[in-house]
């Protein structure tokens, strides 16, 4: 185990039992993880050292929603992740493609705000299943911007790039992409062992990248 991991994980190990024992034995997300490590504990790592320690402990890793046979007696990861099924999945869908249709029918103004506020409501209600890997997918669609959020992401993918601040025609366009991209990641999703091929693809990525290579680089390698 390199330094940085020994470094983080105890306090992950912390994070992921307060979490379970707050949260019905339910565990967080790798994404939360990381922002409790910058935010509450102000230990500064990259999330791929984060992500790469959670992969390490298969009932630690909320990030991997693989669908069980059968659940596992006392693993809560399983019987969470066996709720997130594949109706659920398809109503979520549904309701999506309806909001893309008529947003006023839903409260929504068609803007990239609303519809970006929207879809981070339905993401919080399925306890952040919903869009679990697709920053990650993301990250590897536009081939950078690990440390982006998805919304932000999603308007540098959008035709004519980042554009700030958002005029009406780069708005629709803004609207437009979110609801392409998201309905590729569902696709992706679906797919046998969908969310696994996201990550590894993420993974791979990861691993072109020099910063992280640099991370992972032993002291006594180095030099």
């Amino acid at each position: 185990m390199g330094p940085a991991k020994e470094r983080v994980g105890p306090t992950i190990d912390a994070t992921l039992d307060e979490y379970a024992t707050t949260h019905a034995g339910q565990l967080p997300t790798v994404r939360e993880v990381w922002e409790t490590l910058l935010d509450d504990h102000d230990i500064t790592v990259s999330y791929g050292t984060v992500h790469r320690y959670m992969s390490s402990h298969p009932l630690k890793n909320p990030g991997t929603l693989i669908n069980h046979a059968e659940p596992t007696t006392g693993n809560h990861l399983a019987s969470a992740q066996q709720t997130f099924h594949a109706a659920v999945f398809k109503q979520y869908r549904a309701l999506l493609t309806a909001i893309r249709r008529e947003p006023a029918r839903h409260g929504l103004d068609g803007t990239f705000a609303t519809a970006t506020a929207f879809v981070l409501g339905l993401d919080a209600g399925s306890n952040w299943h919903m869009l679990a890997g697709f920053q990650e997918w993301l990250v590897v669609r536009h081939g950078t911007g690990h440390n982006l959020t998805w919304p932000i992401l999603v308007r540098h993918l959008a035709p004519g790039g980042w554009v700030h601040p958002l005029t009406q025609p780069t708005d629709t366009a803004a609207v437009t992409t979110l609801h392409q991209l998201l309905s590729e990641f569902f696709d992706a999703r679906e797919q046998p062992d969908g969310l696994g091929r996201i990550f590894k693809s993420y993974q791979s990525w990861l691993r072109t990248q020099a910063w992280y290579q640099f991370e992972t680089v032993e002291p006594d390698q180095i030099g």
